[in-house]
């Protein structure tokens, strides 16, 4: 009798399929219709799933898809919308995530509005968020991004149902390119909370150090390596400083 394969393999293949059967109708309907509609589908492995300072469990394989659906024919507005599946492999939870967010580009400026769905199926509960970003690209590829949330718990996720929390979050961002196929993409912030979960004040800083390696017109694999520092906030709630590694293959269509 054959070793039993790891829980989540079957809901990973279930989505890849999804993402490939996506990858194809978008790319059809956009040579059609002459309107550019980009996306990307996306596998990877990280040491730790890490949500915003908060430790959501350890190993963790996952896999995203991600649209973005021009509004009209030139491009602006658009509207980013995806999904993901994440289950790590010790103490952690498997998670869906689907999100939408409407982008609307003005000069060096973005900003975007839209919401998160969490779906927790082992333990039969969801949760979701909504929020902005305002972010402001500077000369030589940095950027600086200004980010609020506010999360709505849904059915099954204990506490004072009535109880919204708050996420700000600062980052700021810089890429190189070395090469046509080598970059190196870094970023750096500090977020603060109000009532958000367990947390309330600084939650924490981090940082992250990309290196995506194009193989081919259309893959692309991507280490990385970073860290997150609790803050009081967040380490009042029992959270720790951790190291974070990934890699991912992601292609684009």
């Amino acid at each position: 009798m054959g070793t039993p394969a790891p829980r989540w393999v079957r809901p990973v293949s279930a989505l890849l399929g999804c993402l490939v059967l996506g990858g194809v109708l978008p790319v059809s309907t956009a040579d059609a219709a002459g309107v550019p509609i980009a996306g990307a589908a996306s596998v990877g492995f990280s040491n730790q799933y890490n949500f915003r300072g908060f430790n959501a469990g350890d190993w963790a394989p996952w896999v995203l898809v991600d649209l973005d659906l021009p509004i009209r024919p030139d491009g602006m507005p658009t509207l980013n919308a995806g999904g993901w599946f994440i289950d790590p492999i010790e103490d952690g939870t498997a998670e869906i995530g689907l999100y939408t967010f409407l982008v609307v580009p003005m000069a060096d400026f973005s900003f975007s509005v839209g919401g998160r769905f969490f779906i927790f199926p082992g333990d039969d509960s969801t949760t979701g968020e909504f929020g902005a970003t305002a972010s402001y690209r500077f000369p030589y590829d940095f950027d600086l991004e200004l980010a609020w949330w506010t999360d709505v718990k849904g059915d099954g996720v204990p506490g004072d149902e009535l109880r919204l929390g708050h996420y700000a979050e600062l980052s700021a961002g810089k890429s190189f390119a070395l090469r046509d196929w080598l970059s190196i993409e870094m970023r750096a912030g500090v977020s603060y909370t109000i009532h958000y979960y367990d947390s309330d004040g600084w939650n924490n800083a981090f940082a992250s150090i990309a290196v995506p390696i194009r193989i081919s017109e259309r893959f692309t694999l991507t280490p990385s390596v970073g860290g997150s520092l609790a803050l009081e906030g967040i380490r009042d709630a029992g959270e720790d400083d951790y190291f974070l590694a990934a890699i991912s293959l992601s292609f684009e269509f």
